[in-house]
């Protein structure tokens, strides 16, 4: 009985060691840690974010870097919204049909929007992709050919990381993260390749010399006060444009702001009820601000509008000129057509 016991004890020792080596490994080797994560990723966030291009952010850490995965929508509309690092994801599939809701924070089409700075207005993101990045956050829309839907992938960045050299690397996790999006919801869309790299910001520049998303807005001698501009280059594939007109003055500030939405981004300024800030007609003027929408394949309506801030003297014929010239511009590059103007 001693030597069986023995025996049992020499087999059983060497497989324990065995085991917990392995498992140590498991726990702290690079490959382990890849595949930690690669399990976790399977069922993280319905499986939709992509491997190599979260990793860039979170290091293969399954604890901090995915960290939060929460699931809603009704309907045609599926909803996910998971941490990844210190981003907030937004993955979803909106009807065409859908809009915002200003009452509502937790709505979706209300979350997609980026706040806006002159320092941090979208571009682009380049690649064939129809998507933006202002630096902290970014954004891919796809459009289905075969549904009335849109995949729709929004990041909220984390504004205490420095934005400019992270810009390339979120806009590859957004695209990423829609193709796999597209995929899963069975949505027949056009991609696009890899993405190049993100142009700097632009700084103030003259308001006669204008050569992005500002170009064709005349400046008339009675808006003296208009001594520069800010704008980004106007591809026709962002969802989302801008341009600031200002003034120095005292000190540098913005006086009109332009900015034209697309798709989602554009239904989002939407509500079923007649809300405060709510674009429900296809065209409008107020005493400081006004708005124009154009049709658009395949989507959505666009609206464009411009808005004076509480340091301009906003004057009715500027207000529907400069509108005109920034929405006739940016509905052409965008395949719109109708464009329904105020009076």
């Amino acid at each position: 009985m001693k030597v069986m016991r023995r025996v049992a004890l020499y087999v059983v020792m060497p497989l324990a060691m065995v085991l917990a080596g392995g498992y140590g490994w498991y726990r702290l080797s690079d490959t382990g840690k890849g595949w930690r994560y690669e399990d976790k990723l399977a069922t993280y966030c319905d499986g939709l974010i992509p491997y190599k291009e979260s990793a860039v952010f979170t290091g293969l850490n399954t604890e901090t870097g995915l960290s939060g995965d929460e699931e809603g929508g009704f309907g045609d509309e599926s909803v996910h919204n998971c941490k990844v690092a210190d981003m907030r994801l937004t993955i979803a599939l909106i009807p065409d049909d859908a809009v915002g809701s200003g009452s509502d924070s937790d709505d979706v089409l209300d979350t997609l929007r980026p706040e806006t700075a002159t320092d941090a207005l979208p571009v682009a993101l380049g690649g064939g992709w129809h998507g933006y990045t202002n630096m902290q956050d970014a954004g891919v829309v796809l459009a289905c050919d075969n549904k009335p839907v849109s995949v729709v992938v929004s990041i909220d960045g984390d504004a205490q990381e420095p934005p400019a050299s992270t810009a390339r690397a979120k806009g590859e996790l957004a695209a990423s993260t829609a193709r796999k999006a597209a995929d899963r919801w069975s949505c027949r869309a056009e991609e696009g390749g890899r993405i190049p790299p993100v142009p700097a910001p632009e700084g103030e520049s003259s308001p006669y010399a204008a050569s992005g998303t500002c170009r064709g807005i005349p400046i008339p001698e009675d808006q003296y006060e208009i001594d520069w501009l800010i704008e980004t280059k106007a591809t026709g594939t962002a969802p989302l444009e801008n341009c600031v007109l200002g003034e120095t003055g005292a000190r540098s500030e913005p006086l009109y702001w332009l900015d034209a939405s697309f798709g989602p981004f554009a239904q989002g300024l939407r509500s079923a009820t007649d809300e405060p800030f709510a674009v429900n007609t296809d065209a409008g003027l107020e005493r400081d601000s006004a708005w124009a929408t154009a049709a658009c394949p395949g989507a959505a309506r666009a609206i464009f509008r411009i808005s004076a801030t509480v340091y301009a003297d906003p004057r009715k014929g500027f207000l529907t000129t400069a509108l005109r010239a920034f929405a006739e511009r940016s509905a052409k590059q965008h395949g719109c057509t109708d464009l329904k103007l105020p009076d």
